[in-house]
């Protein structure tokens, strides 16, 4: 087998070599209708990983919108926020996706979502152009960020535009993460470890995208038809950094038991540890959680162990009895009973659900 990989951008349009190329089949990030069409039209298979054109002829793949929207919710509402907002690259369909999917999931859960809209003559329609048109962050996304509550939840379409914002926040005296939280999409490490503060991200499953478009590729080139066109790959996780290191109470008893949890999920943390970590009765810290997030201690230590056991079943092969362990489960069979409860879907179903589809 012999593996061609051409290297180039966006930017330098349609290869010419690609017209008279000879091969057996093609992996592609299609950016534009001129290249999809003739990528539709050639005479072997293709198989797209980008997403954008959505052409009826070309088999694609993409992160899930709806995948990215319940993860950073998830992970808001259970550091207590209740006020949100959403920045984007208005025009561009992945951050168009992304804002339809965290706006409709706030509004199902009973939360208004702040929305940012860029100028009409903002909204040219490639990714490279709109990232770099106001890197520092454009007057319109300053004024926008000013205004923002104090302790608003931000979900930024990506890391790009979450350095931006930071950039933006820092320039009109927003504290970051004091003032807002802000979390970005696509886990770039150069992006998220070099702005400041860090940034939170959502890393999505490129690894499982590109196997399974290279799966697809390969049946479509032994001659097997595709029972489907198209697949949204779920995100993996939350790499968590400064920008979202922050919960949003101004209760220190709560604030410093919900710190703890977080941070020992990997061991068999009890409600007695955390009773301990804060030198308070069971009453009165029960009754913070109660009250802030609607359930108990216990509940959410459950949660936590749960929210390690999805990262371990997606992104590991171990047996069972090894992911309960290293969550916190006492047992196995604890394990499986608490992971059907809260997920719906026993640990190997779940598994199932993530591994490469249609291969």
């Amino acid at each position: 087998m012999e593996l061609y990989r051409a290297g180039t951008g966006f930017a330098g349009g349609i290869p010419e070599w690609i017209q008279t190329w000879e091969g057996d089949g093609i992996l592609c990030r299609a950016f534009n209708p001129e290249l999809a069409e003739l990528l539709a039209k050639a005479p072997c298979p293709v198989v797209d990983l980008y997403g954008r054109m959505q052409h009826p002829d070309i088999p694609r793949l993409d992160t899930n919108p709806d995948g990215i929207a319940k993860m950073a919710v998830e992970f808001y509402l259970n550091a207590a926020f209740t006020q949100f907002a959403y920045c984007g690259f208005h025009g561009l369909w992945f951050s168009d996706q992304r804002e339809k999917a965290f706006v409709a999931l706030l509004k199902k859960l009973g939360f208004p979502c702040s929305v940012y809209e860029a100028p009409a003559n903002f909204e040219n329609q490639d990714v490279a152009t709109r990232e770099g048109l106001h890197p520092q962050g454009s007057d319109s996304i300053r004024e926008w960020v000013s205004n923002l509550p104090k302790g608003t939840a931000i979900l930024a379409c990506n890391d790009v535009r979450a350095q931006q914002l930071t950039t933006a926040a820092a320039a009109v005296g927003r504290k970051i993460p004091d003032d807002l939280a802000i979390m970005g999409v696509d886990n770039d490490k150069i992006i998220c470890r070099f702005a400041n503060p860090s940034l939170s991200s959502i890393e999505p499953d490129t690894r499982l995208l590109g196997y399974t478009g290279s799966a697809w590729l390969h049946r479509l080139i032994k001659g097997e038809t595709l029972p489907s066109h198209s697949a949204l790959i779920d995100p993996i996780g939350i790499k968590e950094r400064t920008s979202t290191d922050l919960i949003a109470s101004e209760d220190e008893i709560f604030v410093k038991a919900l710190r703890f949890i977080r941070r020992l999920t990997d061991q068999r943390t009890q409600v007695e540890d955390v009773l301990k970590h804060v030198g308070r009765s069971r009453n009165t810290v029960e009754s913070r959680f109660r009250e802030i997030l609607g359930h108990s201690i216990r509940d959410e230590i459950t949660a936590a162990r749960i929210r390690r056991a999805r990262c371990l079943l997606q992104q590991t092969r171990w047996p069972l009895h090894k992911i309960a362990e290293a969550s916190g489960f006492a047992t196995t069979a604890h394990f499986c009973r608490a992971f059907k409860n809260a997920e719906k879907q026993t640990p190997t179903e779940f598994r199932s659900a993530g591994e490469p589809p249609l291969l």
